[in-house]
C-alpha cells in the first residue's frame, strides 16, 4: 500500500446550523446553502495550499505543508460565515500524520477531530503543538484559551483560539477545563465521585470521566434515548464540571427541588446530586447517575 508520512497541519471545520436551516427553508433550499457554505470552505483552504482531503456530511478536513498557511486559511473562513446563516466550528492541529489511500491516519487526526467538535459555533480551537510550529510573528495573532485534556493521554495541552480586536479574554471553553489564571492561588484538592448501578468511577484534577452508549465510554448506559457519547465529569483547577455533549440532554439535580436541563453546554458541580441522561428523574425507566464531591 502506497503512503506517504509527513509533518503537516491538518484543518478540520464542520459547519453548524443546518438543522434549523433545514426546518425553516425545506430541504433543498437548505441543502443548497449547506453546500455553498462547505464550497466556500474547500475553496479558502485551497487558495492557501491546503489539500482537500475529505468531505463527510457537513464537514471539510485538509492538510497544510505550511500552519501559517492554515491560520490565514481560518482566519478567512471565521470572517466568510459571519456573513451567512452557518457557521463552523473548527480544529487545528500539527504533526506527524499518514497518508494513504487518499485519506489520512494517525493521531493527528484524533486530536483535530476532538478540537473541532469541542469548540463552540463560530469558534477554532488550536493546539499546543500547532502553535509551537508557528514563527514567532504568527503566534501573535493567538491567544491561549485554556488547557484541555485528550482521552488516553496524560498530560494536559494548551488550547489557543484566534486573538480578537478588543482584547477580551474569553473564560468559557466547550471542554475540560476553566480558562487558567497564573496569577491565581493554587486551586483546592478534590475528587468527583461517580455511581451507576454497579458502576463506580472517580477523578482528580485534570482527570475525565465519560458517560455514554457506547462501550467506549468509562461509564455505559445502555439506553436508546442516551448518546454514545453523551457527556463527561472532569475537575480543572479546582472546580468539578460537568459537560453535556448530546442530542437528547441531561437532566441535572443539585438539591431537591433544583433540577435543571442542560444539552450541549458545561455547568459546575457542587455538593452532591443527580445525573439524568435523556429524561427527567422522575419519569419511569430513567437512567440515574449519583456523584459526589470530596475534598482531599
Amino acid at each position: 500500500m502506497d503512503q506517504e508520512r509527513l509533518l503537516a497541519a491538518v484543518l478540520l471545520a464542520d459547519v453548524v446550523g443546518s438543522t434549523p436551516l433545514y426546518e425553516r427553508i425545506g430541504d433543498d433550499a437548505a441543502l443548497q446553502q449547506v453546500s455553498d457554505c462547505l464550497d466556500v470552505i474547500r475553496e479558502i483552504a485551497g487558495r492557501h495550499g491546503g489539500d482537500f482531503i475529505y468531505s463527510k456530511g457537513d464537514d471539510v478536513l485538509s492538510l497544510f505543508e505550511r500552519p501559517e498557511a492554515a491560520l490565514r486559511a481560518v482566519g478567512q473562513i471565521s470572517s466568510q460565515l459571519t456573513k451567512g446563516p452557518l457557521s463552523a466550528r473548527i480544529g487545528l492541529h500539527f504533526g506527524a500524520v499518514i497518508r494513504a489511500r487518499g485519506a489520512l491516519f494517525g493521531d493527528i487526526v484524533n486530536v483535530t477531530a476532538r478540537l473541532s467538535s469541542t469548540a463552540n459555533p463560530g469558534e477554532v480551537l488550536i493546539s499546543q503543538s500547532f502553535f509551537e510550529a508557528l514563527s514567532s510573528g504568527s503566534r501573535g495573532a493567538l491567544r491561549l484559551l485554556d488547557k484541555m485534556a485528550f482521552k488516553g493521554k496524560q498530560e494536559l495541552f494548551d488550547v489557543y483560539t484566534l486573538g480578537s480586536d478588543d482584547g477580551i479574554i474569553s473564560t468559557h471553553i466547550a471542554s475540560p477545563g476553566t480558562f487558567v489564571d497564573r496569577r491565581s492561588a493554587p486551586p483546592r484538592q478534590i475528587s468527583l465521585v461517580i455511581r451507576y448501578g454497579n458502576q463506580l468511577r472517580s477523578c482528580r484534577n485534570n482527570e475525565f470521566v465519560t458517560i455514554g452508549r457506547s462501550p467506549e465510554c468509562d461509564i455505559v448506559v445502555q439506553r436508546p434515548w442516551v448518546s454514545r457519547h453523551h457527556a463527561t465529569f472532569t475537575i480543572s483547577n479546582g472546580k468539578a464540571r460537568f459537560i453535556e455533549r448530546s442530542s437528547s440532554g441531561t437532566f441535572v439535580s443539585m438539591g431537591p427541588g433544583h433540577e435543571v436541563f442542560v444539552r450541549r453546554e458545561d455547568i459546575l458541580l457542587f455538593g452532591s446530586g443527580v445525573i439524568s441522561p435523556g429524561r427527567t428523574s422522575s419519569l419511569g425507566g430513567a437512567q440515574v447517575l449519583h456523584y459526589e464531591i470530596v475534598s482531599n
